[in-house]
């Protein structure tokens, strides 16, 4: 392989994997806020975190957040919506 092609490949293979680097998503804490937002309103406990925890997985994590949270914890529906909305962030 000549070496102007060789320079070219890896030319482009470290524009492509930083420009990966680049659009990757920083990590957030989003069950972290989904915890301190029920927090303030006042339910604090085991199940809050696991259902913050469900409520990062996605519509159907939101579901099992908003359900576990409004039946097993007596959280109002509004409440909960926003908080596993805030999970899903």
């Amino acid at each position: 392989m000549r070496l102007s092609r060789r320079i070219a490949a890896t030319t482009g293979i470290v524009a492509l994997t930083l420009g990966g680097l680049a659009a990757a998503p920083t990590a957030q804490a989003a069950p972290a806020d989904c915890v301190a937002y029920l927090a303030v309103a006042g339910y604090t406990s085991m199940i809050t975190g696991t259902a913050c925890g469900y409520g990062a997985n996605g519509p159907a994590g939101a579901a099992a957040c908003a359900s576990l949270l409004t039946g097993a914890e007596g959280v109002p529906v509004t409440i909960a919506g926003r908080a596993c909305a805030y999970a899903g962030r």
